[in-house]
């Protein structure tokens, strides 16, 4: 088997087998995003990355994923697949996934991965954090397998980490604005459980754009916390639920007024384009469902019942079909702002006007 320096985890090399496989998990998304970009790096120039990355969503099917991982690189020794969310919805509904199940795609992919060709790195990115008896975790114990894992977790002080962050951009921070930052933004309430993997995974990612800004303003300058009051807004985390509630409930007017206020405070429209897709996600999940009651679905998607209940009432309002065209709707807009090719704001505009009046 051949070596190559494909782990490069906090600056490390790997010297020992190469690792083909990763599972990087945990609702630290702007880490993990930053190291899977690491990687892409090393496919070489932009041009050639893009013929030599692949990427995927929970939707996919195993026999996709390998694929494009057996796939020979082209004009390179390397290629990179990530595959996004993809083991927390494929075990989905499985208490515990056993390697020997038949025909459990967990299992399936537990036998296949030992075989990922040495010139692939093949990346699972959940946001979730898998639970330590999860089939991959504990293959990834055996270093002959050739995977890795790594948790990306929230910081135990995220003061500490907006500072080290500010001077990654350049900028210096005082530590007393670093914690009013840290409580301007919401981390998430573990009794809110319908929100609170959301609002977790978005902490870091929030957290990281209002540095931009601050960094920007302060111009070389500490920023002190009297910098953060005049610039930082405390979030009204109510708004972005109310802006997909009112995408369910087909109420364009409502939902665009609410998504300038959440733009107007300074969110990434591609978090908000998070959000969407994700209700999206629940509604057609909600759809395949709908004959459960909001009790039973609850359980069946993992959800709050009251989420559930909520999730049943706005499914009716659309038909499969139209589910699966807002579905890949999401994903062309998502692919419009990366691209260029359409303005974000914009490209949410036009989205959320589709998605109301589909």
């Amino acid at each position: 088997m051949a070596h190559n320096q494909w782990l490069t985890i906090n600056g490390s090399i790997a010297q020992s087998k190469i690792q083909m496989w990763y599972v990087f998990h945990g609702p630290d998304g702007l880490t993990r995003d930053e190291e899977i970009a690491r990687l892409k790096q090393k496919l070489g120039q932009a041009d050639i990355a893009s013929l030599n990355y692949t990427a995927f969503d929970a939707a996919v099917q195993l026999k996709e994923i390998q694929a494009a991982a057996d796939a020979m690189p082209f004009l390179t020794e390397k290629r990179l697949v990530v595959v996004r969310n993809w083991l927390t919805q494929a075990g989905r509904g499985k208490r515990k996934p056993k390697a020997d199940s038949s025909g459990d795609p967990i299992a399936q992919l537990v036998a296949y991965l030992p075989e990922v060709p040495d010139y692939t790195g093949l990346v699972f990115a959940e946001d979730e954090t898998l639970p330590s008896t999860h089939p991959l975790i504990k293959l990834a114990q055996d270093k002959s397998k050739g995977g890795f894992v790594k948790l990306f977790d929230l910081p135990e002080d995220p003061a500490r980490w907006i500072v080290a962050r500010a001077r990654l951009k350049g900028g210096e921070i005082a530590r007393p604005a670093a914690q009013l930052l840290s409580t301007k933004i919401h981390r998430g309430n573990k009794n809110d459980r319908d929100h609170f993997a959301e609002d977790s995974q978005l902490y870091l990612r929030k957290l990281d754009t209002e540095l931009d800004k601050l960094v920007a303003y302060a111009n070389g300058r500490p920023i002190e916390a009297h910098d953060v009051e005049a610039l930082v807004s405390d979030e009204q985390v109510a708004d972005m639920f109310g802006f997909v509630d009112a995408i369910g409930a087909r109420d364009g007017a409502t939902a665009l007024r609410i998504l300038r206020g959440v733009l107007g405070r300074g969110e990434q429209p591609l978090i908000a384009l998070t959000m969407i897709a994700r209700q999206t996600r629940l509604l057609i999940q909600a759809k395949e469902h709908e004959r459960l009651a909001p009790a039973e679905l609850a359980q069946t998607l993992g959800l709050h019942p009251f989420v559930a209940e909520k999730l049943s009432r706005q499914a009716r309002n659309f038909s499969m079909a139209q589910l699966e065209r807002a579905h890949i709707a999401v994903m062309e807009t998502d692919l419009a702002i990366k691209t260029g090719s359409m303005e974000d704001v914009v490209a949410l505009d036009v989205l959320v006007a589709g998605l109301c009046a589909v």
